[in-house]
């Protein structure tokens, strides 16, 4: 019988997870902008590693098109492609209406008081102005409600296929009234789910997760070097979305 060995490369793979979980926040967040040149030998010696936990992590960040290979040149932060950012936004909207749904219909004791501190951790965030902090809150937000409707391992997926669609919503916490705009939608949702209605629940979870097209058009003039195309999200107009809300 083969002699067991449980520490075989274990330190190998806490770098690699190390190193990737560090590159993969920075693209994310915006502190890596599209089209940065990603060098192996930088990395590994300002993390003080050594180049194979850093190319193990760059498989990983391209094969989530994060990192874009080109050969012969290098490696890069992949530019935002419009069409994933559809796509992606299509899959979160697709669970957290079905979460929405879940939580309403079949879900008539739902405790809620941690929803409300987080909404209210939300607004301190927004009067000091701090952003990253106010994306958190707002992807913890989230969880929680798939957390409630016994769905984390779908918020698990929305994660690892939203890298495009979450560096669009970092880019537009600069367009004014963004963050106040996410803020008021919570409190909405919240009032609604607390009233059981979920046709008005769903609709504002449509115009929260659906504002990005809006946006879309002041985002790409301010920073149009970061995308690697035009094309429209295609989305429904905000104010048809109000109508529905109305009636």
């Amino acid at each position: 019988m083969a002699k067991q060995n449980w520490g075989e490369n274990v330190h190998s793979k806490t770098a690699s997870e190390t190193v990737y979980a560090m590159l993969h926040r920075n693209i994310i967040n915006l502190n890596l902008i599209p089209g940065t040149v990603m060098s192996e030998k930088d990395i590994s010696e300002k993390m003080n590693v050594s180049r194979t936990p850093v190319r193990e992590a760059f498989i990983r960040l391209s094969n989530e098109a994060l990192v874009t290979v080109v050969p012969q040149k290098g490696s890069f932060v992949s530019k935002i492609n419009l069409a994933r950012v559809k796509e992606e936004r299509f899959l979160r909207e697709s669970l957290e209406n079905s979460v929405l749904y879940d939580l309403i219909m079949h879900h008539e004791k739902l405790k809620m008081y941690d929803l409300y501190e987080n909404v209210e951790e939300q607004e301190v965030a927004l009067s000091k102005g701090e952003t990253t902090r106010f994306i958190e809150l707002d992807d913890e937000f989230h969880s929680m409600l798939f957390r409630k409707a016994d769905k984390s391992m779908c918020y698990n997926v929305i994660m690892s296929f939203s890298s495009h669609y979450r560096r669009v919503r970092y880019l537009s916490m600069s367009v004014s009234g963004v963050s106040i705009s996410n803020l008021k939608h919570h409190q909405e949702m919240l009032e609604l789910i607390k009233a059981r209605n979920l046709e008005k629940a769903v609709t504002v979870m449509k115009i929260h997760l659906r504002k990005l097209d809006i946006e879309k058009d002041v985002i790409y003039q301010k920073y149009s070097d970061y995308f690697e195309d035009s094309g429209s999200l295609d989305l429904v107009d905000e104010k048809e979305l109000f109508q529905d809300l109305n009636r």
